[in-house]
């Protein structure tokens, strides 16, 4: 699914990835872990195409997305869905239209988007929300739309950066079993967190960055 190769990003003099080999499976579920500023929402970036590597490769699904034209990272980013720790739900719109935004542009018949949104409401627990607006909801529940919105798709490829970041425990717990859960039905997932009691729970491959480097790389590992 991923594989990066000699992979290196700087901003100006200062080095933020320095990946010499990385390669995630098709299915798999992988916590990305370590200090702010380690590189792990830089990786991300690099798999979703907002940064280009100062040099070396990043494969997304076989494709050197590095070296991909610009016109054709849209149809790279419907393949995958991502979920930001501050939820960006567009605020005047409702849940169902929140959900929607992306298929949308799909040329998706009208009957097609309404089965495609209320599946994916129901997958995160909110078939009932459709009609509120996110100022109506709770954090938990505004990124339960969140992720709704990148599974809408069935895309293949599912990248969370800290998405329990604003959240209390429990509510944490209950995003994370959502996303085991997309990761059953055959998605790759791929989590940054800084949250130790969730990967210490949830015992799946655990990839520990530091200083922009790979410095662990464990299956069924814990935080620390």
């Amino acid at each position: 699914m991923i594989r990066l190769k000699n992979t290196v990003k700087k901003y100006g003099i200062q080095r933020a990835l320095d990946c010499s080999n990385l390669h995630i499976k098709v299915g798999e579920f992988v916590f990305l872990v370590g200090a702010s500023g380690a590189g792990k929402s830089t990786l991300m970036r690099l798999m979703y195409r907002e940064e280009l590597p100062t040099r070396g490769q990043v494969f997304v699904g076989g494709v050197d997305v590095a070296k991909m034209h610009p016109s054709k990272v849209p149809h790279l980013r419907r393949r995958m869905g991502i979920v930001f720790q501050d939820f960006k739900l567009l605020c005047d719109h409702n849940v169902f239209d929140n959900v929607a935004f992306v298929i949308r542009a799909l040329g998706m018949s009208s009957r097609e988007i309404k089965k495609r949104v209320r599946g994916a409401l129901k997958i995160v627990g909110l078939p009932d929300k459709a009609d509120a607006l996110p100022t109506q909801l709770s954090g938990g529940e505004q990124q339960r739309v969140g992720i709704a919105r990148a599974i809408v798709n069935g895309p293949s490829l599912l990248i969370a950066d800290e998405p329990t970041g604003n959240l209390d425990p429990q509510t944490s717990m209950e995003i994370m079993d959502i996303l085991e859960q997309v990761n059953k039905r055959g998605t790759t997932v791929i989590v940054a967190t800084h949250d130790q009691i969730i990967v210490d729970h949830f015992k799946k491959r655990v990839i520990t960055l530091e200083q922009g480097r790979i410095i662990k790389d464990i299956n069924a590992g814990t935080y620390g």
